[in-house]
């Protein structure tokens, strides 16, 4: 009788080994950590997918510079001179069709004053007249003048008298006016006219 029940005790034990033997090999793997390193290693792509870069839109970059009385957007392509008491800032803007000169200004001496003094210094061809227009610049009605014809450039590589060349000056009506200059080869000018609106559409007032 005793050797009975030892033999059905030991029968129990074994059956038991055997399932908790098959029970731990056929456990399930655990995912989470997979599922986490998936999830981490997916959020700097998305986040970096959002991101705006002049690289990935094709934007050019630029700088806001203040002014007495306005800032502007200037695009870091443009080639900055050294600094003068004539003016607040100058630019090379370069190009295929010859480089230009674009000056930002507070000057005195009145709008109209200036505004004659710069089509004085192109030589028009006899019949050619300046054209006179008004923009928007920071929501203020401006004066812009657009003259063609001969310049005595001081450009490194164009300087003395350039023939077939455009001027296009606006003056900004300010409690010290301000004015923006541009003078280039007149296809170099045309070509960059619709950039010169976008860049006068930064303009803003403090």
């Amino acid at each position: 009788m005793t050797f009975e029940r030892l033999s059905v005790g030991l029968l129990v034990v074994s059956i038991a080994g055997c399932q908790a033997s098959s029970d731990s090999q056929e456990a399930p793997p655990v995912a989470v950590a997979t599922s986490e390193a998936e999830s981490t290693a997916a959020e700097p792509t998305e986040s970096a997918g959002g991101e705006t870069s002049t690289e990935s839109t094709g934007t050019e970059a630029v700088e806001t510079r203040e002014y007495a009385g306005l800032s502007f957007d200037v695009p870091t392509s443009w080639e900055e001179l050294e600094k003068s008491q004539f003016y607040d800032s100058k630019f090379i803007v370069h190009s295929e069709h010859g480089d230009m000169e674009l000056t930002l200004a507070s000057v005195g001496g009145g709008i109209d004053a200036n505004l004659n003094r710069w089509v004085g210094q192109v030589g028009q061809a006899p019949g050619d007249e300046p054209t006179w227009s008004t923009v928007d610049v920071a929501g203020i009605e401006s004066r812009m003048v657009d003259v063609r014809g001969s310049f005595n450039s001081r450009l490194p590589g164009q300087s003395g008298t350039q023939e077939n060349w455009r001027l296009i000056g606006v003056a900004v009506p300010l409690a010290r006016d301000f004015y923006v200059k541009l003078v280039g080869p007149r296809e170099a000018v045309a070509e960059f006219q619709d950039d010169l609106t976008t860049f006068l559409k930064t303009a803003k007032q403090p």
